[in-house]
């Protein structure tokens, strides 16, 4: 069954400063991604598993950073991008829902590659080796991509809202993943996109909307949970920055000029709770994302836009990571591939 969405009365929020109403991402179609089996032992000790060591960030890098609620924050362009650096590494779901691939475009030897917003670079890193003949360009807010790569990979520190330097008609393929939140004019970024790739080349988008449903009914429309992605997603829209724009990517992306678009959308557990072996590893991986994801979105927009202190913010915040650690909770997320071509008749 569908998940229902929570309604505003039901989302917490200080006396002084009340919710303004929002609009949570509709829930998945089944016919869409099918329904996820949950595993019927649930005794594993290890089951709820913080640990972090398969994605030890790298954080040895940072040379410039903001401290805010205990938390570091890149300082170029300071408070335009609400997610802090811990989390930038933890985006190996979307390699592992591939099944080891980095992008879904099909590409036919490249030789101009860039990846917006890359975090720690370690995208542009593994395609800097999958494509040796390329030369790979990562751009971001901060400088925390390790110092040494491969010779055909390069890290520059630019916003990539601002006008690009790039001569146009240059990039093979263009890269985006978990920009939302970062962006404030997506049409003018695919349109940049456009301009600057090659006739034939290709652009691919990964997202995943802020929001998270169950297919059984054990994550309940009024829970902590749903409650906080519905205040994350209203203050991300005060900034002008919604996190869930997945269902507009396609539109846009055709909108620019991109012919051949492409849509793939998987299901992510939150936890190890799926039968199938595959899913329950990457849940694990996801789970991970999801506890620290808690405090690095939340913090920031929570106390910035929505009037919170950061006490007040960081006990509502423990009442969410207290739900997503319990074993009944079968909740999931999507992840989105959004993919096109440059038509090559296009100047």
């Amino acid at each position: 069954m569908a998940q229902k969405t929570p309604s505003p009365d039901n989302i917490p929020a200080l006396e002084q400063q009340p919710l303004p109403d929002h609009a949570s991402p509709a829930a998945p179609s089944a016919q869409l991604v099918p329904t996820i089996e949950p595993a019927t032992d649930e005794s594993d000790d290890n089951y709820w598993s913080e640990s972090a060591s398969d994605l030890t960030s790298l954080a040895s890098s940072v040379t410039n950073y903001v401290y805010e609620n205990g938390r570091t924050y890149h300082s170029y362009r300071e408070g335009k991008y609400v997610a802090d650096r811990a989390i930038s590494d933890l985006r190996l779901s979307f390699t592992l829902v591939l099944r080891g691939q980095y992008h879904l475009a099909p590409l036919d030897e490249p030789q101009n590659i860039l990846d917006l917003g890359t975090g720690t670079g370690i995208w542009a890193i593994d395609v800097a080796d999958t494509y040796p003949s390329a030369r790979v360009i990562g751009n971001d807010l901060s400088p925390i991509q390790p110092r040494f790569v491969a010779p055909n990979a390069e890290f520059v520190i630019e916003d990539f809202e601002e006008e690009w330097l790039y001569s146009k008609n240059k990039f093979d393929f263009i890269h985006g993943r978990t920009l939302s939140g970062a962006v404030k004019d997506w049409p003018e970024l695919f349109k940049k996109a456009h301009r600057h790739i090659k006739p034939g080349g290709w652009f691919e988008v990964q997202e995943a909307p802020i929001w998270c449903w169950s297919d059984d009914d054990s994550l309940k429309h009024d829970s902590p949970l749903l409650q906080f992605l519905a205040i994350l997603e209203q203050a991300s829209s005060i900034d002008g920055r919604s996190l869930n724009v997945c269902e507009q990517l396609k539109p846009w992306m055709i909108e620019a000029g991109f012919e051949d678009v492409h849509v793939k959308v998987h299901k992510i557990p939150w936890g190890p709770w799926a039968k199938d072996p595959r899913l329950k590893e990457i849940g694990r991986y996801q789970y991970v994302n999801a506890i620290q994801s808690v405090d690095s979105y939340g913090l920031a927009l929570m106390t910035r836009l929505m009037g919170y202190t950061e006490d007040q913010a960081k006990i509502f915040l423990a009442i969410v990571k207290n739900q997503l650690r319990s074993k009944s909770l079968h909740a999931y997320n999507l992840i989105y591939f959004v993919y096109g071509r440059k038509p090559l008749t296009a100047s």
